[in-house]
């Protein structure tokens, strides 16, 4: 039986939408199945699906690297190259899909789907977490009544200087929208009159520092398996994560036996790698743990990092890093030289142009730096982000 992956970065807007491979969505997920290339060209690893071959370049350098990259299986050809298997073994970034043999297609799982919308939903997860932060408001919107009773509790509470966040049910990590209270009507109803979205409503607060939990489930037992820290903006923006020795990152884990064990009673079925996103902030001069931000129940950027420390050991402290578009057309020869100049270990997950030489919007690097640095992750990850731009420059 093939093995099959399918990186389906969009895995939320999937949910959303109801149907696979939303379009306008195919070159952010190239970022994703080259990772999986990488990643899965060990023997016996599952063929990656991907929209697009990889550009020639970027599977040299990693050849220079001793690395091979299998040619995933497209997209587009994905009828002839799977005709003749009657079942396959799929894995997915975020199970939703399965394959049916009778047409040689793949097709949502209406099982798979409704277990990911029921547990995904940042409604579901803030009605069973809202306990956690009794300092924070934190409502699920699902229709205009809960918008009044939302209003009616809370309007005593209400400042000029309060912002809140509001976040769509399903949705990618930092596309939330932030108002103060004067705002917060007219988005409201852009939300539940015209794009008809239910959404999550909470207090906006002075975020530090971010961190997030990985973990494995299989026959209904949870494990913990690593802690990273996520590098994210004051707004939760994401740019990268962190992945090593350091201390912070054992006090985290430490603080989050008893949420974790919530996190498995939650949804007791589940069976993959998944993530608990949490964090830091400022609350009348102290710093504050707000140990359940989200629940990820699929892999993540952090799953995709323990993979690849798991199939490249090596000590030290791995760093997965987004960088601009490059601005030259050899990026990868100055990638030797910025390794020669550092010191550091530097692979390109994705590649800097598409098939047809059109230079990604995003890159993804992979960093691994040495252990024993006294520097913070946080002031390591500016510094190398900084020296890459420089780097690949114009």
């Amino acid at each position: 039986m093939p093995r099959i992956f399918r990186p389906n970065a969009y895995f939320e807007e999937e949910l959303r939408l109801g149907k696979l491979f939303p379009r306008e969505l195919e070159a952010r997920n190239s970022v994703l199945e080259s990772s999986f290339s990488v990643l899965n060209s060990f023997p016996d690893s599952a063929k990656v699906l991907a929209h697009s071959p990889p550009e020639e370049n970027w599977i040299k350098y990693w050849q220079e690297k001793g690395v091979q990259i299998p040619k995933p299986i497209l997209l587009r050809n994905i009828k002839q190259s799977l005709q003749k298997e009657k079942e396959i073994q799929m894995e997915e970034w975020g199970k939703i899909s399965r394959w049916n043999s009778n047409n040689n297609e793949l097709e949502i799982d209406t099982l798979l789907a409704d277990s990911a919308k029921k547990f995904g939903s940042k409604l579901n997860q803030n009605d069973w977490n809202q306990e956690s932060n009794p300092d924070l408001i934190s409502y699920s919107i699902r229709n205009s009544k809960d918008w009044e009773i939302f209003l009616q509790k809370e309007k005593d509470r209400f400042s000029p200087d309060q912002k809140f966040v509001l976040k769509t049910e399903f949705g990618f990590a930092g596309a939330q929208k932030f108002r103060d209270v004067s705002g917060l009507k007219d988005l409201a109803y852009l939300f539940l009159k015209v794009k008809r979205e239910p959404f999550l409503i909470e207090t906006w607060v002075d975020r530090t520092k971010d961190f997030s939990l990985l973990f494995s489930a299989k026959n209904g037992k949870y494990k913990i398996e690593e802690g990273t820290i996520l590098l994210n903006d004051h707004k939760g923006k994401y740019s990268g994560t962190w992945m090593g020795e350091f201390s912070e990152i054992q006090n985290y884990l430490s603080e989050m036996s008893e949420s974790f064990s919530q996190v498995s009673k939650f949804h007791p079925n589940y069976e993959g790698y998944g993530s608990v996103d949490s964090f830091f902030y400022k609350s009348e001069g102290t710093q504050v743990l707000r140990k359940i931000s989200e629940v990820n129940f699929r892999w993540t950027m952090g799953c995709l990092l323990l993979e690849l420390r798991h199939r490249f050991p090596k000590k030290g402290n791995d760093l997965l890093l987004f960088l601009p578009k490059v601005q030259n057309s050899d990026p990868y020869s100055r990638l030797k030289i910025w390794e020669k100049e550092t010191g550091w270990e530097i692979f390109p997950l994705s590649a800097f142009f598409s098939p047809y030489r059109r230079p990604n919007q995003k890159n993804l690097i992979w960093v691994r730096l040495p252990a024993g640095k006294t520097q913070d992750p946080w002031e390591e990850a500016k510094i190398v982000s900084e020296s890459g731009i420089r780097a690949l420059g114009p």
